[in-house]
């Protein structure tokens, strides 16, 4: 019995760490107005050459491919595309649906699984999901505090097999409007939206502790 609890455990701890993670990277591909407030913080219409309304406009594009409902081909309004940018975009489009779906499924899972562990008395899932969370907040939140273009690059060669996110500005002009700093931005959400949901399910463990202990 105390086996079966052990793995319902582990299983439940990745579950709940997937749901935080993917959630928050979900959630943050809805919030269009934080690039929005990138293209005043960061000064992006002056420094790319192109007005507000279009680097808005196709940043909405692209957040809106990025989506399992979004079209299945991207095309910007305002700029031409090489054939390796779009094969790049097509690449980080599986990586987001991917997450998508993960955080759908992973809610499900939550869901069906909080009853169960009930009857079991094995709750000992949700201090190991907080715990996966906090060590990859802690681990990422310093890389991009401290060595933010190495671990720009890190992320990039981990995730990709192939230089194609190094976009030349002549062919692919896109990236004039999406800095890197843009993308910290993001990810500093994300981390921020993964802290919140730790809080919350650490707030939750504490307040039924006796109840949630394994």
């Amino acid at each position: 019995m105390k086996q079966k609890q052990l793995l319902f455990n582990i299983v439940m701890s990745v579950v709940c760490f997937a749901f935080i993670l993917c959630a928050s990277i979900f959630l943050v591909l809805l919030m269009k107005p934080l690039y929005s407030l990138d293209v005043k913080l960061l000064k992006i219409p002056e420094t790319s050459g192109y007005s507000a309304e279009i680097c808005r406009k196709n940043f909405s594009v692209l957040i809106d491919y990025n989506m399992f409902w979004g079209p299945s081909e991207l095309k910007f309004p305002d700029f031409p595309m090489s054939e390796n940018a779009a094969v790049h975009f097509a690449e980080v489009r599986r990586i987001f649906v991917a997450a998508e779906i993960t955080a759908l499924v992973s809610a499900a899972l939550l869901a069906a699984g909080c009853p169960l562990a009930k009857r079991k008395k094995a709750f000992g899932w949700l201090p190991g999901g907080i715990i996966l969370t906090l060590a990859m907040v802690a681990v990422v939140g310093f890389g991009c505090a401290f060595f933010w273009e190495k671990t720009f690059v890190l992320m990039h060669k981990i995730l990709f097999r192939n230089d194609f996110w190094l976009f030349d500005p002549v062919t692919d002009p896109v990236i004039n409007i999406l800095p890197d700093q843009v993308f910290l931005h993001l990810g500093a959400a994300i981390m921020f939206l993964m802290v919140v949901f730790m809080v919350i399910a650490w707030i939750i463990y504490r307040k039924n502790k006796k109840r949630f202990a394994a």
